[in-house]
Parts: structure tokens; sequence; C-alpha cells
């Protein structure tokens, strides 16, 4: 599993649109983007769900059927450790990654993934899914 502390700037037009919203406010927060190019009608049993998860509490998570791809949760500054995964059918074919962050006041944290398809014909293996976080600080 890849994951980048730098971002390629692919944002879609929802984030750009809560980040600004949050800074308008003057908010602190986890912003989460999925790329799932799965539709919501697969025929396909092998689904996948993507999750950021707090010690054990669940902040969210996107899978095919799910209306918004780009999630925004308020969170207090101050020290979190994250577990962002790709939940699969299968057990073995799940990954997971933890991550240590400090938020400070006003401070977006922008987490995005591209996971690894699940109905591709010749799929790559789940260590290929991509993770980006990155602390955008206030202006």
């Amino acid at each position: 599993m890849q994951v980048n502390t730098d971002f390629d700037g692919r944002l879609k037009w929802r984030s750009r649109h809560l980040i600004s919203e949050a800074r308008r406010r003057g908010r602190t927060g986890l912003l989460f983007q999925v790329d799932l190019r799965d539709p919501p009608l697969s025929m396909s049993p092998k689904w996948c769900l993507v999750s950021v998860t707090e010690d054990g509490r669940y902040l969210c998570g996107v899978d095919r059927t799910s209306f918004r791809k780009v999630r925004f949760i308020a969170l207090s500054p101050g020290p979190y450790s994250l577990h962002l995964e790709v939940i699969r059918s299968r057990a073995r074919r799940s990954t997971r990654v933890q991550r240590e962050v400090v938020l400070c006041q006003r401070d977006i944290l922008l987490v995005t993934c591209d996971p690894v398809q699940p109905n591709v014909f010749y799929r790559r293996g789940p260590a290929m899914d991509t993770w980006s976080a990155q602390i955008l600080q206030k202006h």
C-alpha cells in the first residue's frame, strides 16, 4: 500500500467547496475523498468499504452505494491516531494503515484514497491501494 504525504492536486469540485466553506467558518476537521469507480449497481460480489476510524470510533466510510464520495468531519484540535482502511469481502484482501496526526486550530486533514477496483478482470493486488494524507494549514 502506498501512502503519500504529498498530494497530486486532483481534488473534486465538492472537496474544493468543502475546504473553502471550512476555511470561511474557521473549522478544524478531516476531509475524506474516495475515488471509487465501481458503479453502484454493479453485479460484482467483490465489494469494498473505504473507512477512517480513530481509536475504534468510526469517523466515516464510503462504499459503492454511498451518494457522496467526499465527506467533511469536524474534529477538535489535538492529536489523533487514525486508521485508514479498505475493507473487502475477503479479509485477506483488506488493507489498513495507521497515521498519527496533530491538528491545530483551523487545520484540515485532507485524506484521499484510490482503492484497487474490485471487479477488474486482471486486477492488481490490494497492495496497490493508494492513500494520500496531508494537513492543509490555516492561512
